[in-house]
């Protein structure tokens, strides 16, 4: 995966750079209260708003997508190109996988009469490592 960045024009804080680099070696999904808890350990001063904020320039941007997953709304790291989710439900582990299932725009215009803009896929089950 690509190293985080902030957009551009963005400062660069000491406390923006923290979150970076902890969401940039997080596994699996997060919450905004999980990122801030863990950065405020480094940087006690960190305010909340501070981290939803990062959090939102990294979302804008592609680095992060939010992951609906049992009514907690969490994050996940990702990369900018085209990609799904594998969320394992016993460890919260997330794969990417460039697999995609969904219909092409094709067919839903065709069914449908829908222009689709983009989609988002989260696939639920057991991964590889738990299953064993």
């Amino acid at each position: 995966m690509s190293a985080l960045a902030l957009p551009e024009g963005v400062r660069a804080t000491a406390q923006r750079l923290a979150i970076l680099e902890l969401v940039e070696g997080w596994r699996g999904s997060f919450t905004v209260a999980e990122l801030h808890a863990r950065a405020r350990e480094a940087n006690p001063g960190l305010g909340l708003a501070t981290t939803y904020r990062t959090v939102e320039l990294l979302r804008k941007d592609g680095w992060v997508r939010p992951l609906l997953s049992e009514g907690l709304h969490a994050y996940v790291r990702c990369s900018p190109k085209h990609h799904h989710h594998l969320v394992c439900t016993s460890c919260g582990g997330v794969e990417e996988t460039e697999l995609c299932a969904a219909p092409t725009e094709t067919e839903l215009r065709r069914l449908h009469g829908f222009r689709p803009s983009a989609h988002d896929l989260d696939i639920y089950g057991t991964c590889r490592k738990c299953v064993a």
